[in-house]
C-alpha cells in the first residue's frame, strides 16, 4: 500500500508555507472510517478542504483492514479510498519518544489510542483531535478533543 508518509519537519513546513492557516486536526480511526465509508457528516468535513488532517500509519493500517474486511473491498479499492482524501501520515519511529507518556495518559483507558496520543505530544503545532470517541475525554485537559459538529 502506498500513502505518503511525512516527517514532522515537513509537516511542519507545509503549514508555514500557508497564508490562511486551516485548523490542523490529528484525526481518529472512527471519524475517518465513517468519512471515508459513508456520506455523512463525517464524510462533509472530512471533504470540506478547511483542515490538516494528520494521523498515524497505525490508523491507514486500521482503516485498510477495515475496508478490506468489513466492506470487502480489494487491496486497489482499499488503498484508492484510503488516497482519496487529504491526509498526511506519521511514521511510528517519530511517535516512539512520547509512546509511554501517551500510554500513562490513555493506555489503561484504550491502548488503541496511544497512538493518536503519542502524535498530539510529538507534533506541538495542531489544533487537537477529531474522534467520536468517548476514551479521549481523558486527555481534554491536555487537548482539544473536536466532535463532528463542531466542525461544520
Amino acid at each position: 500500500m502506498v500513502v505518503k508518509l511525512y516527517h514532522l519537519k515537513k509537516v511542519s513546513s507545509i503549514f508555514e508555507k500557508m497564508n490562511d492557516k486551516p485548523l490542523i486536526l490529528l484525526i481518529d480511526t472512527t471519524v475517518l472510517y465513517s468519512g471515508l465509508v459513508y456520506k455523512g457528516l463525517e464524510n462533509k468535513v472530512l471533504r470540506s478542504e478547511k483542515y490538516i488532517f494528520i494521523t498515524t500509519e497505525f490508523t491507514v493500517a486500521e482503516i485498510y483492514r477495515l475496508l478490506r474486511n468489513k466492506r470487502k473491498l480489494s487491496h486497489e479499492e482499499a488503498v484508492e479510498k484510503i488516497k482519496s482524501v487529504p491526509l498526511r501520515v506519521v511514521k511510528f519511529n517519530l511517535l516512539k519518544q512520547k509512546w509511554d507518556e501517551a500510554y500513562r495518559l490513555i493506555g489503561c483507558r484504550d491502548a488503541s489510542d496511544v497512538h493518536l496520543v503519542a502524535l498530539a505530544l510529538t507534533l506541538s503545532n495542531h489544533d487537537g483531535i477529531w474522534s467520536s470517541d468517548k476514551d479521549f475525554q481523558v486527555v481534554k485537559d491536555k487537548f482539544k478533543v473536536w466532535k463532528t459538529r463542531e466542525l461544520l
